[in-house]
């Protein structure tokens, strides 16, 4: 199951307001070490793909998934460059335009196969170096955790619930990340 969802207020776990100003929020930041070089777009899927799947896999409850632009919704694609092949073929299998504008509702198989797409997203939209679109926040319906897919390179996690936080981030602890906490956050 795939929907695309211009009104996805009440679909949200959260108070996106609430959100956005961290208030009453908890984060950690995944990070991949750059010993002083550039983090390339092969490296960084190698890495964040199978911690988004096992995150997903941990979290999923059996509903639905959203996808949406962190803070300020935009087109989806703003261009017709040749990038994000899965996700622009799914956009025009179901004949919606690159100029939409919401969310987008998975099942979690359905999330699962777009992985690739989505942690790539916002540095891939262009296809320019140092040009970043809008970072994707990926939630489960019911629960009140985020997972932010940077174009900084990194994963986030934001949840108001501390101690699922620490859960999380503590089965995903491994040496090729390094976990920096928000402020507020004690891990």
């Amino acid at each position: 199951m795939i929907e695309f969802k211009t009104e996805v207020k009440e679909l949200l776990p959260y108070d996106r307001k609430q959100y956005l100003l961290l208030n009453k929020w908890y984060g950690a930041s995944f990070q991949l070490s750059n010993d002083a070089k550039e983090i390339t777009s092969p490296e960084f899927i190698l890495n964040y793909e199978p911690l988004l799947k096992k995150l997903i896999e941990q979290l999923d409850n059996g509903y639905a998934w959203i996808a949406n632009h962190d803070y300020k919704y935009k087109n989806w694609f703003p261009n017709e460059d040749n990038t994000l092949i899965s996700l622009r073929d799914l956009f025009k299998k179901n004949n919606i335009p690159n100029t939409f504008i919401g969310a987008l509702v998975f099942s979690k198989d359905e999330l699962l196969k777009f992985t690739r797409d989505l942690i790539s997203y916002p540095h891939a939209v262009f296809d320019q170096k140092e040009i970043l679109y809008n970072d994707i926040d990926i939630s489960n319906n019911k629960i009140p955790f985020v997972i932010k897919i940077s174009g900084h390179m990194n994963i986030d996690l934001l949840s108001t619930d501390m101690e699922l936080l620490k859960k999380i981030v503590n089965s995903n602890s491994s040496g090729n990340f390094i976990i920096k906490e928000y402020r507020g956050t004690q891990l």
